[in-house]
């Protein structure tokens, strides 16, 4: 029984091989799935409520990456801040009376910054978590209580760059809001993708009109491009907290619609997920079957047009890494 075991493993193990010899040779780029919920590394982790929100992610071969996200704990879950709606980070004073009215000033719910390691070919260097208490516009899209999850490919700097203001959806400095809503140029614009608006500290927010909540589906999970001067800024993803603290999925996933090309060669997702562990008592959110995408030949870095004497802004207060 031993010796059919060894002589099973070997057919096994040379079929793989002539497998991956033979994708090497098409030149096919292999995709990195997701890895199980048990197999992610904690890089950072800040508090949220009585518990802790924690980016996690893990690597697949020669380190690309396979899975990116975040977890949300069970003890934070049952805590979320909810007054103020907001922490302060994005506020203008729109009446121009010399003082911020909490109430009427601010947006944005409450931020944490979380970082990634600089895995192989990642195009993404960190992320900006929103736990959103009340929603935000548009009204029946995404007015209800839920999390945003901005996985960023602009800099961090040129993001802090991104003024508060009177003008756009929620509170962009107006110069800056001419620069949010830049259209991304073909092939690099997703098609089906508009509304929602932009933001102050963010950019524009690009939802996909055909599929939930924006088609009048029901709000489980969605995902959001977020653009500004005339690129791809950022991917999003946004969970409903009403479906998901008292659904506690097993798993549940999204396809991405992505746009014909990148402008940064590197892996990519193709689906979003959620679960819950029952073991560590959290919710699982990640980005996940990554795929390389090579960007058309003489493809320019994207600009990000930061505004003249705004300066390199640091880390926001809270950054921290924690042990793996």
């Amino acid at each position: 029984m031993l010796k059919k075991s060894i002589v099973v493993r070997a057919v096994m193990s040379a079929v793989l091989f002539v497998s991956a010899v033979a994708c090497a040779q098409a030149g096919a780029a292999p995709a990195t799935h997701g890895a199980g919920d048990d197999d992610v590394i904690v890089e950072n982790r800040l508090s949220l409520g009585n518990g802790y929100v924690q980016s996690v992610y893990s690597r697949g071969a020669h380190g690309a990456p396979r899975t990116i996200g975040i977890t949300v704990d069970e003890a934070a879950m049952k805590s979320l801040p909810t007054t103020p709606t907001h922490d302060g980070n994005t506020c203008f004073d729109t009446d121009g009376n010399g003082s911020i009215d909490p109430a009427t000033e601010c947006k944005g719910g409450h931020e944490r910054v979380l970082w990634f390691p600089k895995l192989e070919g990642l195009p993404f260097q960190w992320m900006m978590f929103n736990w959103q208490p009340m929603g935000h516009g548009p009204t029946h899209v995404f007015d209800k209580p839920h999390f945003d999850l901005h996985f960023f490919i602009q800099d961090y700097s040129a993001r802090n760059a991104i003024r508060t203001g009177p003008c756009g959806a929620l509170l962009v400095n107006c110069d800056d809001h001419k620069k949010a809503i830049l259209p991304v140029p073909d092939p690099f614009s997703p098609p089906g993708f508009g509304m929602p608006g932009d933001a102050g500290r963010m950019g524009n927010h690009l939802a996909d009109l055909n599929a939930p909540p924006v088609n009048g589906g029901p709000f489980t999970q969605a995902f959001v491009y977020g653009t500004y001067n005339a690129h791809i800024s950022f991917w999003e993803t946004v969970f409903n907290k009403e479906w998901l603290a008292p659904t506690k999925p097993k798993r549940d996933c999204i396809d991405l619609r992505q746009a014909p090309q990148v402008e940064q060669s590197g892996y990519y997702p193709r689906k979003s997920c959620v679960s819950y562990r029952q073991g560590p008592r959290d919710y699982l959110m990640t980005l996940e079957d990554f795929v390389y995408r090579s960007a058309p030949a003489g493809t320019p870095a994207p600009q990000w047009g930061a505004t003249k004497g705004t300066g390199t802004a640091q880390p926001e207060d809270g950054h921290s890494h924690s042990a793996h």
